[in-house]
C-alpha cells in the first residue's frame, strides 16, 4: 500500500472529479462518427470542460502555484508549477479508440516532483511522489525485467512532423529494423502517458518518443524512473531537459543495449 502525499490527493481528487464526464463523452463519440465536425466540436468542449475543472481545482489548492497547461502555455507565479495535459490521445478519443488519459504533474525548481496518470477506461490511476516509488492504484510497479531485445515490445510514439520537417515516420524506421531483426513487436497507442505508464508497470519493455513538448514529457519521466528505469535521449540526457529529442525508456539493461543499438544506426 502507498501512503500518499498531501499533494497527490489534490490531484487524485482532481483528476476523480473530471472522470464521470469524461467517460459520459466517450460512450457519446459513437453516435457522433457520421459527422466529422460534430466531433471536433464535441471533443474541444469535452478538452474545456477537463481544463476548467482541473484550473479550478488546482488553483484554488494553490493560488500562488505557476500552471503550465497542455503545450506551452506558462504562467509564472511561484517556483512550484502545476503540469497538466487534458486529453492525452485525443485523437484516440475522436475516434472512440479506448486508449488515452488525463494527467497532472508538480515541477519544483525545474523538477518534477510528483505525478499522476489517470486511464479512465480501465480505472486505472499510476502516480509518484519523489523518492518514494512509483504505483498502479496500490499497487507497487516496476519497469520489465527483461534482459534482451528479444522478443520484447516496443511502444513507439511521435508527433509526424518534426521542427526541422523531418517526417517522425523516417526517425522511426530504424527502430522497426531492429525490432524485426530481433523478434521483436512494435505497437504504437497514441498516447504518450500511457505509453509512459505502461513502460513503468512493465507491460511494455522498451519505449521510443519522438518530437513531444516538455509538457507531454512531465508525466513520464518520474514514473518511470521511481520504478527502476530510465528515459533518456541518445546522449543520455534527462527526457525532461531534452523533450523534442528522440527518447528511449527501458530498464537500465535495455536501456544501455539500445542506446549503443540505436547510436550506431543514426
Amino acid at each position: 500500500m502507498s501512503n500518499k502525499s498531501p499533494l497527490l490527493n489534490i490531484i487524485f481528487q482532481s483528476l476523480n472529479k473530471v472522470t464521470r464526464n469524461v467517460l459520459r463523452d466517450f460512450g457519446e463519440i459513437e453516435n457522433l462518427q457520421v459527422s466529422p465536425n460534430s466531433i471536433n466540436r464535441f471533443v474541444a468542449k469535452t478538452e474545456d470542460k477537463i481544463y476548467s475543472s482541473l484550473f479550478e481545482d488546482l488553483t484554488k489548492s494553490r493560488p500562488e502555484w505557476g500552471m503550465k497547461l497542455n503545450s506551452n502555455e506558462v504562467s509564472v507565479k511561484d517556483k512550484y508549477y502545476w503540469i497538466f495535459d487534458t486529453l492525452n490521445g485525443q485523437f484516440n478519443f475522436s475516434h472512440a479508440l479506448p486508449y488515452f488519459a488525463i494527467s497532472i504533474s508538480v515541477e519544483f525548481n525545474n523538477e518534477i516532483i510528483s505525478t499522476a496518470i489517470l486511464d479512465p477506461l480501465r480505472d486505472e490511476m499510476f502516480f509518484v511522489d519523489l523518492g518514494k516509488g512509483s504505483f498502479q492504484n496500490d499497487r507497487r510497479i516496476r519497469v520489465s525485467r527483461r534482459n534482451s531485445i528479444n522478443s520484447s515490445v516496443f511502444s513507439l510514439y511521435g508527433d509526424n512532423k518534426t521542427k526541422d520537417n523531418k517526417n517522425t515516420n523516417n526517425i522511426f524506421k530504424p527502430i522497426y529494423a531492429l525490432a524485426s531483426k530481433n523478434s521483436s513487436v512494435t505497437r504504437e497507442f497514441g498516447s504518450s502517458a500511457l505509453s509512459f505508464a505502461w513502460l513503468a508497470c512493465g507491460k511494455i519493455d522498451c519505449l521510443f518518443a519522438h518530437n513531444l513538448n516538455k509538457n507531454q514529457v512531465a508525466c513520464g519521466e518520474l514514473l518511470i524512473k521511481e520504478s527502476g528505469g530510465y528515459l533518456t535521449n541518445l546522449k543520455y540526457i534527462n527526457a525532461y531537459k531534452a523533450p523534442g529529442d528522440l527518447l528511449i525508456g527501458a530498464n537500465p539493461t535495455l536501456h544501455k543495449d539500445l542506446l549503443k543499438k540505436i547510436n550506431n544506426l543514426y
